[in-house]
């Protein structure tokens, strides 16, 4: 079970959550149960576990360690600091270039059939 709170505390950080906004997401009332949850100084229930997972965005296999919740961190990680570069690159753009930007994601948006895949000839 303690790769279940590594895990936790692993993916509340990769979200950039404290414990008191995971106490929340979760209904407790503050950050105390989260810090002993990570510590592995409570045991949680089955329910407590697929709630972690859904909160997370994980399957509760992965949460408690028993599948490949390294590969998730790891692409998620990855994910985020291409979405982190993309924002910062966004914000210190040119309005017009921002203006640009917004124009085009709300065409994408419209028109989600006509975005781009991999070996699509119909075009």
């Amino acid at each position: 079970m303690l790769k279940l709170y590594e895990n936790i505390k692993a993916l509340r950080k990769l979200n950039h959550w404290t414990q008191e906004d995971l106490a929340k997401l979760m209904g407790y009332n503050d950050r105390s149960m989260i810090a002993k949850i990570e510590a592995g100084k409570v045991d949680i229930t089955q329910g407590k576990i697929i709630q972690f997972a859904k909160v997370f965005g994980v399957d509760p296999g992965d949460l408690m360690g028993l599948d490949g919740i390294k590969d998730q961190l790891v692409n998620s990680y990855v994910q985020s600091s291409k979405n982190q570069e993309l924002i910062e690159l966004y914000n210190n753009a040119t309005p017009e270039i921002q203006d640009i930007v917004d124009r085009l994601l709300k065409s994408a948006q419209l028109h989600p059939e006509s975005s781009h895949s991999e070996g699509n000839t119909d075009k």
